[in-house]
This record gives structure tokens, sequence and C-alpha cells, in this order.
């Protein structure tokens, strides 16, 4: 995405006593982009977070706002003159203070501030709303309020942090759709920190894949999905069928036997061959051409499913077809590889 960095994040270094947590981070986020940092527990993406929005200290590195340095080795701006707003897990709303009170608290009373939360009560849905204390909203309206006092203040970056992580399933995708479309409609610059692959791949502009402590690949979803740059990146993001085979000039053969390549491969030798569920083909009736199996397992999605097949040497493969043609439990079928898979050395 084009346009002026608000965010520059570089060569970041963060430890907590001997432990090291994060490990030359470099990280920039372009005005009017969403990121999203995704990766696993621990993997130190709150940590991020939380110098970014000015809670702890870096220990090596410097991060900038808008240009300007709000943190390095030996300096630190404090939080509320950041200009970064910040939206916590569950929302941490006051419960003693209305709706509009809490949506205001960052701002200097006045005209201008009244103003300023009817307009942010608008812009989340809530015109109306404003004398209700937060425990007679639903979580998802909370969330709303949430965002809503991250926003008043107009700040040059959002933070949040895992916002939707105690959401059931149902109501956290259509809360996570509005909160986006707010932040879209604001023309917000926002980083979400999440472990959800789904939900960084559908609502960002581009995630970077954190883990042990390193941006392990930056870029747009689509990219991040059909061309990791390493096998971590590839077992991390999305499903993937994960065979050992050897590699031979543009071909590797493994199990489901000779498969073509895609994208830059290692050189000829032992590999580790990615296959993403929805490029197996399954055959209620196994041809020559395919290598027979048993369905040992399936789950109906509604849309699609997944089936769960033992291939007649052991292989285990989860292949992922439309809901309408689903095997049965027991039934044998043929499988092929329909389109070129991901190569990656094998590791001694």
């Amino acid at each position: 995405m084009s346009g002026d960095p608000v965010l520059e994040v570089r060569g970041v270094h963060k430890a907590f006593g001997a432990r090291e947590v994060l490990h030359g981070i470099d990280l920039d986020v372009a005005a009017g982009e969403i990121v999203a940092v995704l990766g696993p527990s621990g993997c130190g993406k709150t940590t991020l977070l939380r110098l970014i929005a000015g809670f702890e200290r870096l220990d090596a590195g410097s991060i900038a706002v808008n240009g300007i340095e709000v943190a390095g080795s030996q300096h630190c701006v404090p939080p509320e003159r950041r200009q970064v707003g910040v939206v916590p897990q569950e929302g941490a709303l006051f419960p003693h203070l209305d709706v509009a009170r809490n949506i205001g608290y960052g701002l200097h009373k006045g005209p201008e501030a009244t103003a300023r939360v009817h307009e942010m009560l608008e812009l989340v849905g809530l015109a109306g709303r404003g004398e209700q204390r937060p425990n007679e909203l639903s979580g998802g309206q909370q969330q709303r309020v949430a965002l809503a006092r991250a926003l008043a203040p107009r700040p040059s970056l959002v933070l949040l942090d895992e916002p939707f992580s105690s959401l059931d399933a149902a109501m956290r995708a259509q809360v996570r759709d509005e909160v986006f479309d707010v932040l879209r409609t604001a023309g917000a610059t926002a980083i979400l920190v999440t472990h959800d692959q789904q939900e960084a791949l559908s609502v960002a502009d581009r995630v970077a894949v954190m883990l042990d402590g390193r941006i392990a690949q930056f870029g747009d979803p689509d990219v991040l999905y059909e061309r990791p740059t390493s096998l971590e990146v590839a077992r991390f993001v999305g499903d993937a069928v994960l065979l050992p085979g050897t590699l031979t000039g543009d071909a590797a053969t493994c199990s489901l036997g000779e498969l073509a390549l895609r994208g830059d491969h290692p050189p000829s030798g032992p590999v580790v061959l990615v296959v993403r569920p929805e490029q197996f083909e399954l055959h209620g009736h196994p041809t020559a051409t395919d290598i027979a199996g048993l369905v040992v397992g399936r789950s109906f999605f509604g849309h699609d499913g997944t089936v769960r097949v033992a291939l007649d040497d052991g292989t285990m493969i989860v292949c992922r077809t439309h809901a309408g043609r689903l095997p049965q439990r027991g039934e044998r079928v043929g499988v092929r590889v329909g389109s070129p898979v991901l190569a990656f050395p094998a590791t001694p």
C-alpha cells in the first residue's frame, strides 16, 4: 500500500531478564493501512504492541510515529504523547461511566469534546445509546465503544490487541467485520495483533508473521498463503499437508507420485512438499492415474468440508472439497494433486 509511513519500527530488541522476546524487529505501516501481526502464543506479538504503545521500554532499536522517534534505547515518549490509541482485549471499559463518558474519557471537556463523542457514537452505530452503562450492551457493542474511545482523540495509529478473543465464534465474525468497517470508514491506520489466521488474512492489507520473536515474513495475505518464503511460514499460515519427497529438476517424487513444483525451489535432493488441502482432487473410483486410499474421517462445514484419507502406503492426508461431494467414512477413493506444489529443503 502506498502512503507515507505512520509507523517505523527499526531493529527492536526486548528481553525480560535473561529471556530475549524480540530479536531485531523491523516493521513499517503506511497511512490508512491495516496490518495484522500474526503469530502463536508466546511469539512476542503483544510485547511488540506494548512497545509501540509505550507501555514497555525497548532495549535496542527505535520506534517512530509520523517520522518522530517515540522510543529508542535512551529515549521514551510517554504513552499519552504518542498519538497512539489502544483497543485492549475485552474492551476494558469503565463500568461506572456511561457510554458517552467512556468514549470521551481522553478528551478535554467542552463543546468540541461533546460533539466528538456524538460523532463517534454515529460512526460505530450507537447513536442515542450514550447514556447507557457498558453492562447494558452486548459484547459486540462494548467492543465498538472501546474502538470509539480509541478513535476519539484522533490518534495517528490504533492498536488492537486480540480484541475479539472473548466473543463466541458466531459473534466474533460479525463484530470483527463491523469494527474493521468502522476503521476503514474513519481512514484509520491500525495494527491488529492476533493468533487467528482467518482473522488476519481476511481483514488486513498486509500481514506480518511473527515466529519466535522475529518477523518471518511480511506481505499481502495472498502472497503469504501462496508463496511463503519458508517451511515454517507455510506450516503456520493456512492448512497444509507436509510430505517428504525427492526433488529432481523441476519435479518431485513422493507418496503421491511425481508432482510439479511452483515458485522457487531448492536444488535436487531431499525436500518437504507443501500441499494445500484444496489442491487434492478426490474420485469415488480410483483409476490407474490415481493414488488409492481409504476415507477415515470427514468434517462438514456447510459450504465445504474436509476428508482425512489414509493412502495405501500409510500416508495420511487431509483434502478439502465441496460439501456435496464429501465421500463417506470407509469409502475407497482415488487421490491426485491438481496443481503445482511448494518445495522446501528437508532439514537434516
